[in-house]
């Protein structure tokens, strides 16, 4: 049998193109063992891992005052040494040959070099960190946060669920694929989205906690939301009732408004980036693309959702929050109408109709369709980003006018103005009708509070 149809026959190397596993066998090199030999010396620096092709290794864990807590027995088709690839500590017990042991051996070095031109390849270490990160002889930490669980995977991370040692705060931990560590844009743009989150505390916002960097790859430390993405809800319930998608959206108005004051555009506005938690909060996630003030106008690539994203940005032209606000526009088509305005297997084909064709008003297929939120989509989703919303505030003071709540109020962009009279007593009466016709006149002014005085 060759080597890249030995790999191939492994769990963490199936996903592996045929092309990709012949690339990876250039990097091993067959060894073999006698009975009794000591493979990995217990304290020697990592420099290579190994896979078994045939026998077995035993591998005796120590505790913490040098004595063999058990003794574990490893296969065919299964690593050992892996950690040398992913730390740079030294090695933390022997390995020894139980009989006749074959093996393929990957030097560290030359598989980093390796990785960097072919960054797929880098997906098996994900899926040996990933097994070995949950298993009882196994890590179990990132940092100063013990592991609990996993709580979802996808193509560009595995998140888990995580313990922080002295507040007892259970987190939830993003690690990027290592397929993706390799790919320096997108490995940037991870690292940048704790830096960016970590500066916007809104309640409707996943707060981040923490960062690490360890096991060659990288690790964000967030809230952990319990509750509904919002994609799973639309898809079981087709149209989602009006007042609950006012509240919904009302609250990633919110969250956008202050996210964009701050100069941050997310530019990935979607249900599956949206949670709902079970008293129904709001809470945006996912800025991993998010652009902020200092990035270029232009984009070189265009990156997004196709079905979500704005004209200007399927152009790769200039960009700021109104953008979002497009985004967020087609997301309320979806809820209203119970499908996307444009749909096709061709995302260049949605593409060019989101640059040219304009979005229909959910009303004209929906005809129970609210005015407030059949609005709310037409000015949203105007090609002209001038003839949109300009800021998430008049969104939410358009739901929030229609559905009778007071509109979250911005004491940061605030301004008072006072007014002193001076009268005669006898005309108090007067006076005090004449202050509260003004205090209701001004309380039917949006975005206006009156509090009471003397």
């Amino acid at each position: 049998m060759s080597i890249e149809a030995f790999l191939k026959g492994i769990a963490a190397f199936q996903s592996l193109s045929d092309a990709d596993a012949k690339r990876l066998s250039t990097q091993c090199q067959p060894m073999r063992f006698p009975p009794g030999a000591r493979i990995i010396k217990r304290g020697d620096p990592g420099d290579a891992m190994y896979v078994i092709k045939a026998g077995e290794v035993r591998i005796p864990v120590l505790d913490e005052q040098g004595r063999e807590k058990f003794v574990a027995r490893l296969g065919p088709n299964e690593f050992f040494g892996e950690m040398a690839l992913l730390t740079n500590e030294p090695r933390a017990a022997d390995v020894l040959a139980e009989g006749t042991v074959e093996c393929l051996a990957i030097t560290k070095a030359p598989l980093q070099e390796f990785l960097k031109a072919h960054p797929k390849v880098a997906g098996f270490l994900t899926e040996i960190l990933g097994k070995r990160l949950l298993t009882n002889e196994g890590i179990r930490h990132v940092g100063k946060y013990k592991l609990i669980g996993e709580l979802g995977r996808g193509g560009m991370a595995i998140v888990y669920e995580g313990l922080h040692p002295t507040l007892s705060r259970t987190v939830a931990i993003k690690m990027l694929s290592h397929e993706l560590v390799y790919d320096v844009d997108f490995s940037t743009r991870f690292k940048n989205e704790a830096k960016i989150i970590a500066g916007l505390h809104h309640e409707n916002i996943v707060q981040v906690f923490d960062s690490e960097e360890a096991y060659a790859t990288y690790f964000i430390i967030m809230e952990k939301v319990e509750g509904t993405v919002l994609s799973r809800l639309i898809d079981t319930q087709g149209i989602m009732p009006f007042e609950q998608s006012r509240s919904y959206l009302r609250q990633l108005a919110s969250a956008l408004d202050f996210a964009h004051a701050r100069g941050i555009v997310h530019r990935d506005i979607k249900p599956s980036n949206v949670i709902i938690e079970p008293d129904g909060k709001v809470k945006l996630m996912d800025f991993g693309i998010a652009k902020t003030a200092r990035d270029p106008e232009q984009e070189q690539d265009i990156i997004g959702t196709a079905e979500y994203m704005s004209p200007e940005q399927a152009l790769g032209r200039k960009m700021d929050g109104r953008a979002d606000l497009y985004s967020t526009g087609v997301m309320a088509f979806e809820m209203l109408t119970g499908r996307l305005p444009f749909d096709s297997t061709d995302p260049y084909e949605i593409l060019r109709r989101h640059i040219r064709e304009p979005i229909p008003a959910p009303k004209s297929i929906n005809p129970d369709v609210p005015e407030d939120l059949n609005q709310l989509v037409i000015r949203s989703t105007q090609k002209d980003p001038a003839q949109r919303f300009a800021n998430g505030k008049q969104i939410v003071e358009l739901l929030s006018t229609a559905s009778g709540v007071t509109a979250r109020f911005d004491f940061e962009r605030a301004k008072v103005r006072a007014v002193t009279l001076v009268y005669d007593p006898a005309q108090e009466q007067k006076v005090a009708a004449m202050i509260a016709a003004l205090a209701e006149g001004a309380k039917k002014v949006p975005g206006v509070r009156v509090f009471p005085g003397n």
